[in-house]
């Protein structure tokens, strides 16, 4: 839960202050904000994809736990760094690229957070999921509120990226203290179904 909390302040900066960053902190037209507001929506499709994917390879290869601690910890390191690195760039279109690189490379990580949940939650997962979840809601709702206030107190649209990316480095570290082969509870085998869950003979 803390993982993700710390996590989605990330992402819910582009579900709600990207477009007004681009045009007021960083000087695009209405038009021009228009042409690339999509843009790191669209890498972080992709980066769904390829995050998929190297889950599952690396947690064959080098186990569950290693497997997961790796896609989710480098790539939110990764995303931290680039958002630092978008706000110490004064160019408009470097502007761009960094920041739908960070939010390709922070997407990247979510099916390993996810597959976390099956794994540590069994038959419980479903709760598990949705605990995660709310902290997440809880997360993007202090990360926006902030975002303001501190646009408000310091006429700086940078200065709260700042704080954005030290939460991505967070929860990167939080994500490698997760052990995805320790179940949360001794009974919670994902093959252990419920009676309420049992298929009906």
């Amino acid at each position: 839960m803390g993982m993700y909390q710390t996590y989605a302040w990330g992402i819910w900066f582009f579900l709600t202050w990207y477009p007004t960053y681009l045009v007021k902190g960083r000087g695009f037209t209405a038009d021009e904000m228009g042409h690339y507001a999509a843009l790191p929506f669209l890498f972080g499709a992709g980066g769904n994809l390829v995050g998929g994917l190297l889950c599952d390879r690396l947690s064959r290869h080098f186990g569950l736990a290693f497997g997961r601690r790796l896609v989710g910890s480098v790539c939110l390191t990764a995303a931290a760094l680039l958002l630092v690195a978008t706000a110490l760039t004064s160019g408009k279109w470097s502007c761009i690229i960094l920041l739908a690189f960070g939010f390709g490379v922070m997407d990247c990580m979510t099916p390993a957070a996810w597959s976390v949940c099956t794994d540590v939650g069994g038959r419980w997962s479903g709760a598990v999921t949705g605990a995660m979840n709310t902290a997440g809601q809880l997360g993007g709702f202090l990360s926006t509120v902030l975002f303001g206030y501190l646009v408000d107190a310091y006429h700086n649209y940078n200065l709260p990226i700042f704080v954005i990316a030290g939460m991505l480095a967070a929860s990167a570290f939080l994500f490698w203290k997760i052990d995805a082969t320790r179940p949360l509870l001794e009974d919670s085998p994902l093959t252990a179904l419920p009676s309420a869950l049992a298929p009906i003979e």
